[in-house]
């Protein structure tokens, strides 16, 4: 039967060359509209939409898309002196556009052929590029070279490309990492636009609530095998419907351990009370049996035997079902992943300054604190436990401000520096060779072990695995690390700043960072694209640099 949905799994299974399995026996399909690809990082978002683009083959059963596939991936592969129309994928059109307009006759035909009905292609291209805030003028920036564009600044090219090709099936991996809010409001309206079938993989929240629908990788563990598989779970509707339904199966799964908890302390209260009645019995028995003969007590005794390992076997089946049940309900239960931790030390007094610095020297653009333009008379200050959005476009300057804020401070400051490359899991200060109590006690030397411990437990490090190597970690193990040693260092951090702090963090790790930014008590200065992460810090005002005006 031929397949009739635009991409379709069938029992596919993949492992990495090491031998690391991916997916075992995974069947699904994806139907035409927007789905958003969401899950924990590692658990193979990247690695399906490769499969399904047909940049790695399955090791058994089928991946079939019904059409011709685009794919960007996270990392994109770039030529700096190739031009900025061979990265939108126009340079051919343009080549035989150019052609057909110069007359030449040899290759009409074929020219022809290739231009279609794309006479305005430029045109429509560089309007594309500006509305995702390039500043493409006009078609000579298409002969620009991609070495002089941005990391966000290609990136938004290569999106561009794609919707300008508008393929039946188009696959996005974490397409708005280090894009600014401009290029993500456009990309969000692209997506709300998108024709043909759309999978996205993506922590962005702004970005899921513009899906049709919601495939969710999910690890689950079972006692039925050892270690962790990955199911891969449909849901209808955007972000706010996944959540409420992920909200509600947590509520019911809570309510399945409560009442499967309940039932196997019964179990076992109804089964000790079975061995007291048995032993009372036996007691009785004896005592009996002293003035009876031998054989009708032995006849007597081997009754009660049999009657109490029935007793036995019956209570002991049913406590061993409701401890089964149990297992499983927990099982079912996803666990609370969020950070909670006492942070007394961080706390600043109200009207206390804890930042005073020039404007003129260190903004490198024009600079407003909240909508109000500042003169490079007026200073940046921070008093009590001020929280501070720091904002504007790629390129603009915000994490030479950072740096350039941080002598100006007049508490110790954590710095939670931006990391670019999401194939880069590491963390400044980080040192891959050391454990994990070992990293975090290197920013505080005097604090004793237990303490330490202790506190590794409340990011979610405990028994063994506080003396594992980071470098064998996971990137959210890793980012709970660099976390903790911020968040725990001495000095304690009464300033913090964070650069674009969720970028390649996945939603679990983001969940982490506000629970833990919650508890922290000082002043916080954080640079974020992250419209839906900006809301859930609540900050109490913002500052905006922008490009210096034209003169």
């Amino acid at each position: 039967m031929p397949n009739t949905h635009p991409i379709s799994l069938s029992h596919a299974t993949f492992s990495w060359p090491d031998g690391t399995p991916v997916f075992t026996d995974l069947t699904t399909t994806f139907t035409e509209g927007r789905t958003g690809l969401v899950g924990p990082n590692g658990t193979g978002k990247t690695a399906l939409l490769r499969l399904i683009a047909g940049e790695l083959a399955a090791d058994g059963g089928t991946v079939e898309t019904s059409s011709a596939v685009s794919y960007l991936p996270q990392k994109l592969t770039l030529r700096t002196d190739q031009p900025v129309a061979e990265l939108l994928g126009l340079a051919d059109k343009r080549r035989a556009l150019a052609a057909v307009l110069a007359g030449r006759e040899d290759g009409m035909a074929g020219n022809l052929e290739v231009v279609g009905d794309d006479w305005d292609i430029e045109e429509r291209a560089v309007a594309l590029l500006a509305g995702y805030g390039l500043p493409a003028s006009g078609p000579e920036f298409l002969d620009r070279t991609v070495g002089t564009l941005s990391g966000g600044e290609a990136m938004i090219a290569a999106l561009a490309g794609l919707e300008l090709a508008a393929r039946p099936i188009t696959l996005l991996d974490e397409p708005t990492n280090n894009l600014d809010r401009a290029a993500r409001h456009r990309l969000c309206q692209a997506v709300e636009n998108w024709r043909g079938t759309l999978l996205v993989a993506t922590h962005d929240r702004e970005l899921l609530q513009r899906v049709d629908a919601i495939a969710e990788l999910r690890p689950v563990r079972s006692r039925a095998w050892s270690g962790e598989r990955v199911q891969l779970i449909r849901h209808g509707g955007n972000w706010d419907a996944y959540a409420a339904q992920r909200g509600a199966e947590q509520e019911t799964a809570e309510r399945m351990v409560r009442d499967a908890g309940a039932r196997f302390a019964l179990e076992k209260r109804q089964r000790i009370e079975a061995e007291t009645k048995i032993a009372r019995s036996a007691r009785q028995g004896r005592k009996a049996a002293e003035s009876m003969p031998k054989i009708l007590a032995n006849e007597l005794r081997k009754r009660a035997q049999e009657s109490a390992g029935k007793l036995r076997g019956t209570m002991g089946s049913r406590e061993s079902d409701a401890a089964a049940a149990l297992a499983a309900a927990r099982d079912a239960l996803q666990p609370d992943s969020r950070i909670r931790i006492g942070l007394p030390g961080t706390a600043v007094p109200a009207g206390r300054t804890v930042l005073d610095a020039p404007t003129a020297a260190v903004a490198l653009g024009e600079m407003y604190d909240g909508g109000t333009p500042l003169s490079p008379q007026a200073r940046l200050t921070l008093r009590g436990p001020e929280r501070v959005a720091l904002t504007g476009p790629n390129g603009v300057g915000k994490t030479t401000l950072l740096d350039a804020l941080r002598p100006h401070a007049s508490v110790p400051v954590g710095y939670l520096r931006q990391r670019i490359g999401v194939e880069d899991d590491r963390w400044e200060g980080l040192d891959d060779s050391l454990s994990v109590i070992e990293n975090v006690r290197a920013a505080a030397p005097d604090a004793a072990l237990g303490v330490v411990r202790e506190q590794l437990a409340r990011f979610h490090f405990r028994g063994t695995l506080v003396d594992q190597a980071v470098g064998e970690l996971s990137g959210g193990e890793r980012f709970r690390v660099a976390l903790a040693r911020i968040l725990l260092a001495q000095p304690v951090p009464q300033l913090l700043f964070l650069d674009e702090p969720t970028n390649n963090l996945d939603l679990a790790s983001i969940e982490q960072l506000v629970s833990a930014l919650a508890d922290f008590q000082g002043a916080l200065v954080v640079s974020s694209h992250d419209s839906a992460f900006l809301r859930e810090l609540k900050p109490d005002r913002e500052w905006e640099l922008r490009r210096p005006t034209p003169l």
